[in-house]
Formats: C-alpha cells, structure tokens, sequence
C-alpha cells in the first residue's frame, strides 16, 4: 500500500507491505522476524520534484530450523539507499551523455554511477539475426593497439567487437553473428577475405568501394609532385580533391586544371584515366555487362605502362569473383565507416578508457540509432 506524501515532504512516499509468509533462501523452512528497520529508498526521479523516495520497514528474518539471519527487500532490489528500479533508470539517461554528467545531475557519486551502469548495462544488449553484415578494423590507440567490430548491415547496430585485428580476431568476431549471412562488406586486406571465407563460405564478400577508388587517389597523391608549375598556383588539397572526385561535379574551371595537370605529367594522366574507367565499370547493372567491361579493363591496364596502374589491376585480378560481387551488389561500408566516426567521438567523450572490455560495452549500446 502506498500512501500520499505529506505537506512537509513532498517526494517522499510512504510503503505498507502487506502480510506474508518468508521462507528462509537456503532451507526454504519458514522464518519469523528477528528486527526491523524504517529506512529510505531511491525509488524514481520527476523533474518538478526530484528524486523520488519510498519510506518502508526492512525486516530482519531468521531461519526457524537454521538459525539463518538475512534482509528481506520485498523484490525491490534495495542495496544500501536505492532500489533496482532506480539504478536502472539512472543507466538508461547514460545513453548518449557521459557518467559524470548524469551523475553531477542526479547529485550522486560518478564511481556510483559508473557501478550501476556497467552493472546493467548488459542487459540493454538486443541479440539480432543478421543477413548482411559489415566488418572493420578501428583504433583503440592509434598506431599501437586495434579492435575488430562487426555491424548489422541493416539495422546499423554494432554485433560484435574483439580485440585485435589479425585473421584469428576478425574470425571471432564474425562467429558472434547469429543467423544465415548472405554478404559481407569488407576492405581490402587478405585477413579479412580469409576470415569471411572460413566463417561463412556461402556469403558473398562485397568489397568496399572506397577502399578501391582510394588505390587510385593515394597513387594520384604520390604523383602530385610531379606536377610542375601547376603546383605553385594551388594548393594541394585543392589539387588532391579535383584529381580524386568525379568530373561531373567539378566546375568548368577545376576541369580546365585537370587538363592542364594532365598534359603535364605523362603517369598522372593514366592514373587519372583508370580511375575514371574503373568508375565506369561500376556503372554495370548485369552480370554480363560487368563481366565484359571489367575483363576489358583489366586487359587493357594489366600490363600497363604505368606500374602503379599495373600493380593494383595485378590486386583487382586475384579477388576477381569479390570485384564482379561488389560491383554488382549496392552494399557499401559507408555505414560501418560513419559508426567508426562514432567511436572515436565516444573514445573521445570519455577521454579515453582504462578498460577495454567496458569501452567496447559502451560502442555496442551507443551505435546503431
């Protein structure tokens, strides 16, 4: 029964629990009650109000038959002043915001806060039946230490993240997918196809098609310098960004640039040209249109002049089933690369984590919305 809260103190609410029968936890034999004790519980929070708090007597119970003596808390999980309701409330105004801003809020300790949420924060974590999914590597400490995370294409939420990014790591990481998967999306590395193909060797590996324009603009970067005169009239970002995007949506006067930049060095102008011939194979819309246009193009490149078109049609060529996939699929990795960005805003928002375990915790329950 719970009573109305008086003039004098408007948040706190005042519990009458009814009669019953307690049986002992660990002989189950019935127990009367050794003492008793008025006490005040957490129980909610209302904004015009504050915290809201339950007032009730916490029996004291001893075993009639093993003398064993406990605190009986009706269900409400009451440790110390608050109940379990409570604290699962206070987790779930986590999300999104950092401990210690919830914690200066609600006026409670941060190591408290910090205890309740990696207390019930697990049970937040939604298993999921995927069928697409996207795999990647990201940095705990950049240049030292990594993390493999694997998304739900679909849904955007993070199924898994282990550390490490070797072939061992990305394995595991696949395993922890429930359901049939029928595609993958990945990047480039030969880890990542051999863990796709030993976890799910039915599923088709879509590869990212950043990751394969960018064989071309970093080669066209590297180039850069040969430039000429052009070089001392822009700067090089402007240069990098009108060689890498498509022509269609530059200006008349950024193409006027590139065909000048072009005549100028013989290298960057056969870069330039495959990439915009890759781009046109990636146009294809049947199986046999992409078949004959990327056998055309490797034909034509493979033992090009240039080497650094060579080397990466020599690449394009072994994962030559993933290239037609890909270009067939319209799967991309943009999704598992915007959830990256979102790491690092909470890796920074935390200021970094001292445990890897509750870091990871924290990116499976922050992506994904």
């Amino acid at each position: 029964m719970i009573s109305m809260p008086s003039d004098e103190e408007p948040a706190v609410f005042p519990v009458q629990a009814p009669p019953q029968c307690i049986l002992c936890p660990v002989c189950c034999r019935k127990t009367y009650r050794h003492d008793k004790t008025l006490r005040r519980f957490r129980h909610g929070y209302a904004w015009h109000i504050g915290t809201l708090w339950i007032e009730l007597e916490v029996p004291r119970q001893r075993c009639t038959q093993c003398d064993y003596t406990f605190t009986f808390d009706y269900g409400l999980g009451l440790v110390r002043s608050s109940t379990a309701s409570y604290r699962r409330e206070i987790v779930r105004r986590c999300k999104g915001r950092t401990l210690a801003d919830v914690a200066r809020e609600y006026d409670l300790p941060y190591t408290t806060v910090e205890r309740w949420f990696y207390w019930y924060a697990p049970e937040q974590l939604q298993d999921e039946i995927a069928t697409r999914v996207c795999v990647d590597e990201f940095a705990i400490r950049k240049g030292h230490t990594y993390a493999t995370s694997v998304l739900n294409a679909d849904t955007g939420h993070v199924l898994a993240v282990v550390p490490h990014r070797d072939q061992d790591a990305i394995e595991t990481a696949l395993s922890f997918v429930k359901g049939k998967v029928k595609a993958v999306v990945s990047d480039l590395t030969p880890a990542m196809a051999k863990a796709v193909q030993t976890i799910f060797p039915d599923a088709i590996h879509v590869l990212d098609r950043f990751h394969i324009v960018q064989f071309f603009t970093d080669a066209l970067k590297r180039r850069r310098r040969y430039l000429g005169e052009a070089k001392k009239h822009h700067k090089s970002r402007f240069i990098d960004r009108c060689l890498a995007c498509n022509p269609a949506i530059l200006t008349e006067e950024e193409r006027g640039f590139i065909a000048q930049w072009l005549t100028e060095d013989e290298h960057t102008r056969h870069i330039y040209q495959a990439l915009q011939h890759i781009r046109y194979v990636f146009k294809s819309t049947t199986a046999p249109q992409v078949e004959r246009r990327f056998s055309d193009w490797t034909k034509r490149y493979q033992f090009h002049i240039c080497g650094a078109v060579s080397k990466v049609v020599k690449g394009f060529i072994l994962r030559e089933k993933a290239m037609l996939d890909t270009i067939l699929s319209p799967l991309s990795n943009g999704i598992m690369e915007g959830t990256n960005n979102k790491i690092k805003l909470i890796k920074r928002r935390g200021f970094g984590y001292r445990n890897d375990a509750h870091f990871f915790l924290r990116i499976r329950l922050e992506t994904g919305d």
